[in-house]
């Protein structure tokens, strides 16, 4: 077994530690030598972070394996992806398309979807086509707590030791599920919340509730300060509109009040402009964007813009997403979550590159549309599956 950190006898890669972590070679000479170098470097970590020791050797290189690959600006990762195609390692599942909230920003308060939970069986058939699988998002257009299935989705993944992401608005995580969170070890959360006052925020999510939503969040930062735990780590998530756009520096403020440990907060651009919330929707002035990022680091907040937010968008050549496939409750497989919120899902499924349910996804992954995809995009086009991608452009 792996020494602990500070045993000072981890400091190279053993064939059994790099089994250990990768669990065997990549057929692929070139990504296989890349992968090594990862492993190095989360040997490294293991040893230096009591975060990354107490999490496991293999935990460690998923992580690392994750923030070098995903979203990579390495013009030769991202070459490398594009020529080779590996099968993917991170993958989004959207676990319900229920929720009892109108939120006047979302599609779901607009569209005529039924209200579905993905089954547990349903959701192992997705996940067990992932034998490499290291991260995983839970959340789609609904609100998982919802579905009755879902600690038991989390306690299988979390069984794997995959890293866990979940957006939450907190109306439905209480004591108990605070408390199961931080018990499993899931990641990372990020908390929908949009605005800075109670009369804003109703105003937006129409149907929650302020005072439920804030008791939430600090019930959870109770249960780990209480469990001694790192994780999950909190990430307060603000979708901008013209309705709170003047709460943004407010909010910052908010969230210390709080009292809670916050990883970061994020500031996104709403993702498509569609009918219902075209009055909403509205670009984020340099002059705000800089007021916050001062009033960040004036209280210690990490401050980061999700990637709606910059006016000048990068070439589709460089696009990555394609590379954490989404997949709905019903099985379709659409290329990211950015192309959802927009209120046309008969688009989306129309352009969709297959279902899982219908058909294995290394059959879908190396099919025509997805290979015809990967093809456009590396030559800088935008395939038809692409058309409404708010992140990325043609290239000049």
């Amino acid at each position: 077994m792996p020494k602990q950190m500070g045993d000072g006898v981890l400091n190279s890669l053993t064939p059994a530690l790099d089994l250990a972590m990768r669990g065997g070679d990549n057929p692929d000479q070139e990504i296989n030598e890349l992968e090594k170098r990862i492993a190095q470097g989360a040997l490294q970590r293991f040893e230096m972070n009591p975060v990354f020791t107490d999490k496991g050797l293999r935990w460690t290189y998923y992580w690392t394996h994750f923030n070098v690959f995903w979203m990579s600006k390495d013009p030769k990762i991202i070459d490398l992806l594009y020529t080779k195609a590996p099968y993917p390692q991170y993958i989004e599942v959207e676990t319900t398309t229920a929720c009892n909230l109108k939120c006047r920003i979302c599609e779901h308060t607009y569209w005529d979807e039924p209200n579905v939970h993905m089954t547990f069986p349903q959701f192992k058939h997705i996940v067990d086509q992932f034998p490499s699988l290291k991260w995983i998002g839970m959340t789609g257009i609904g609100e998982a707590w919802t579905n009755p299935e879902f600690e038991r989705m989390l306690r299988y993944v979390k069984g794997k030791g995959i890293y866990v992401e979940l957006y939450d608005s907190f109306f439905y995580t209480d004591d108990e599920k605070a408390r199961l969170q931080v018990k499993l070890g899931v990641e990372k959360i990020f908390v929908s919340l949009d605005a800075a006052t109670k009369e804003t925020y109703e105003s937006i999510r129409v149907g929650s509730n302020w005072d439920l939503v804030t008791g939430n969040i600090v019930k959870l930062d109770k249960w780990k300060k209480r469990l001694h735990k790192y994780f999950p780590e909190l990430c307060f998530h603000f979708i901008v509109t013209n309705d709170n756009i003047h709460e943004m520096v407010d909010y910052l403020d908010m969230i210390r009040e709080l009292g809670v440990d916050v990883h970061f907060v994020q500031f996104t651009r709403m993702l498509h402009d569609f009918p219902e919330v075209k009055d909403q929707f509205v670009e984020i002035p340099e002059d705000i964007k800089e007021a916050v990022l001062k009033r960040g680091q004036e209280l210690g907040i990490q401050v980061g813009w999700n990637a709606t937010v910059p006016q000048h968008k990068p070439p589709a050549s460089t696009c990555l997403a394609w590379w954490m496939p989404f997949v709905f409750v019903d099985g379709t497989v659409i290329p990211c979550c950015a192309l959802n919120e927009q209120n046309d899902r008969r688009w989306q499924r129309g352009t969709s590159l297959g279902n899982i349910f219908e058909k294995p996804f290394r059959e879908i992954w190396w099919g025509p549309e997805y290979t015809e995809m990967r093809r456009a995009l590396h030559a800088g086009e935008f395939p038809r599956n692409c058309d409404r991608c708010p992140i990325y452009e043609v290239d000049e």
